[in-house]
């Protein structure tokens, strides 16, 4: 279904890329199911899948983006409106190709109206995700 177009794409080594520079502040979060982040997650990232419930309170904007994100994550954020914010759930190839309705456009719609550039990770297969991984984490424990 056709939708205005929110979040960019952005590629596995674009990303790699981004976080060895470090020249940007990069706030990820990973939207799948938590069985699978607890399997394998990017160091540092930040689980968001809601439940039907949460997603409807964020679409009637019953809770703030930011307050869940602070919510989910292991430790205190630093929420910045101008860094960038990749999200990925390892599956969707494009933003053109999401649904209205499905709980990766909404909180992808959400980022965008508290943050200015906000991606969607293409998806990879398997190979590609175990080196983005190991790439990022060993990024992030450089940091």
């Amino acid at each position: 279904m056709a939708h205005e177009m929110i979040g960019t794409q952005i590629v596995t080594e674009r990303l790699v890329a981004l976080l060895e520079s470090g020249t940007e502040k990069v706030l990820l979060i990973d939207s799948r199911p938590f069985v699978e982040y607890n399997t394998s997650h990017i160091l540092e990232a930040i689980n968001i899948n809601c439940s039907k419930l949460m997603k409807r309170r964020l679409q009637q904007d019953k809770v703030l983006i930011t307050e869940l994100i602070q919510h989910s994550a292991k430790h205190k954020v630093d929420i910045d409106c101008s860094q960038k914010v990749v999200v990925y759930d390892q599956s969707s190839q494009d933003v053109a190709s999401l649904s209205s309705d499905c709980f990766l456009t909404v909180l992808l719609g959400k980022l965008e109206k508290s943050f200015n550039s906000v991606h969607l990770l293409a998806g990879a297969n398997a190979a590609e995700w175990d080196w983005l991984c190991v790439k990022c984490q060993q990024y992030l424990s450089k940091a």
